[in-house]
């Protein structure tokens, strides 16, 4: 045979030498592989279990005749045992099955069992903080945001978050047409913001082009704390009064506050309205939620302490190598995150999630109608992508009650009730909201749309299925 292929060597079907007797390695720890496969038994035997079940399931699904399972019996009463809902199991491709079977017993699975805050039950009012009065030269602190088509949401976002202590606003808005350019315009003239029309911008998006700009603005230069936030993200201070200043006497050595998402669906509220939006919605993504991505996003509320070059979307950037000693994040409960967050990352990790003294509450759909809206209006950032059935999977989320932030609502329907007093600002928000509902009409008679808001209604999903459907979207991205 060798002779007959030129290619082997000589030696090539010789046995091989002995080795002498094999002998376990010396554990490094104290521990054979063998006792740590043991400590593991539980687990594996557990999935396997798991898998036998629902393996033997879809057989006698498929055959049209019930099976045996090892150990038991899945009769007609339990025609699946795989845990989905009838609706996910209508809606979910084979994907999104499978990570739903592998989500079950998965240290990656949600749950709402963490942290120290009770959400579910409404505790006693925050009580009202009048504006402060700055030095002259100071800004305070300082939101910095963009806006388009966002009219009937305005007022209400910026009663609120100068009932918590908010000092000033600098709002860019680009290519509206609902009426916010002119409502900006007033509140500007009122004395309450500062308003940049941003319909020129260059670059990849609107968004970061108005940062970038922000930066040259005496508001942003001279302010104690900037945070860039949107329209549809409220900050949810969860200690003391409620105000900026109980957080920031929580953590006195911060100089960079990562606000974690918490994601609230929509709420079974169908139809546009002009009611209070954190009245409204108050169901929401569970706490312990590490996968799909976007659940754990944060935005920065950061010190100007000049440490960091750039603004950008989540966070403060191009951290100034001077400064690195001199910067210390904090999470949502005030813990150091400085080695995970200091140069990079917009989301939190297993470590770094936590809750406890602030969130930011992020209403992405708010109803079902202003959802299309959003849906044809499109994105701030991401210009070039759209907002369809994945963005409503990944964003609705309505598992869990947190009811923390209508603590805020008597401050904030006493602030709201001033700015509203001014006419000319109330017309426009009256006629802005007429514009949205109108939009929404017209958006109804387009079969596009019309498709996708039915379509949206249907998906009825656990937080684990939502996991494992959203996932299934990314893979499929």
């Amino acid at each position: 045979m060798i002779k007959a292929h030129k290619g082997l060597k000589a030696d090539t079907f010789k046995k091989p030498r002995a080795k002498g007797t094999w002998s376990e390695a010396d554990p490094a720890y104290g521990f054979r592989a063998s006792q740590y496969l043991l400590g593991f038994m539980w687990r594996i035997d557990k999935a396997t279990k798991e898998k036998r079940k629902t393996k033997t399931a879809d057989l006698a699904r498929l055959n049209g005749s019930p099976a045996m399972a090892p150990a038991e019996t899945v009769t007609d009463s339990t025609p699946s045992n795989d845990g989905l809902s009838d609706i996910a199991r209508k809606l979910m491709p084979p994907l999104a099955v499978q990570n739903f079977e592998k989500l079950r017993t998965s240290s990656f699975a949600p749950h709402n069992k963490m942290g120290v805050v009770n959400e579910e039950e409404l505790a006693a009012a925050y009580s009202e903080v009048p504006q402060r009065t700055l030095p002259d030269g100071q800004s305070g602190n300082v939101i910095v945001g963009c806006m388009k088509n966002e009219t009937p949401y305005i007022v209400e976002w910026i009663a609120y978050h100068r009932a918590i202590g908010v000092d000033n606003f600098l709002i860019y808005n680009n290519d509206c047409s609902d009426g916010t350019l002119e409502l900006l315009d007033r509140l500007q003239a009122m004395g309450v913001i500062q308003h940049r029309n941003n319909d020129n911008w260059k670059g990849n998006s609107p968004q970061q082009y108005a940062l970038n700009q922000s930066l040259k603005e005496p508001v942003i230069m001279n302010a104690d704390w900037i945070a860039h936030i949107d329209v549809d993200e409220f900050m949810n201070v969860r200690t003391g009064n409620g105000t900026l200043q109980d957080f920031y006497d929580a953590v006195p050595d911060a100089t960079n506050v990562a606000m974690t998402w918490r994601l609230f669906g929509h709420n079974d509220v169908i139809r546009l309205n002009d009611e209070l939006v954190i009245d409204q919605f108050d169901t929401c993504a569970p706490k312990f939620c590490p996968k799909p991505h976007t659940v754990w996003g944060f935005k920065t509320m950061f010190k100007n302490i000049g440490a960091y070059e750039k603004i950008s979307c989540h966070r403060p950037n191009k951290l100034d190598e001077t400064m690195k000693k001199k910067v210390k994040w904090v999470n949502g409960s005030g813990q150091d995150m400085t080695n995970e967050a200091a140069e990079n990352g917009w989301r939190n990790s297993n470590k770094s999630i936590s809750y406890d003294l602030i969130q930011l509450n992020h209403y992405a759909l708010r109803s079902a109608e202003s959802f299309l809206i959003k849906r044809q209006r499109g994105r701030a950032l991401h210009v070039d992508r759209s907002i369809g059935i994945n963005y409503w999977i990944r964003m609705d989320w309505s598992d869990f009650k947190d009811v923390t932030i209508q603590r805020n609502l008597p401050r904030v329907r006493a602030e709201y009730d001033r700015l509203m007093q001014d006419k000319e600002l109330r017309s426009w928000h009256e006629k802005g909201l007429e514009w949205h509902r109108e939009k929404a009409v017209e958006l109804h008679g387009m079969p596009e749309f019309e498709d996708l808001y039915q379509q949206a209604l249907k998906v009825k999903l656990t937080e684990t299925e939502r996991v494992a459907y959203a996932l299934a979207l990314d893979m499929e991205s």
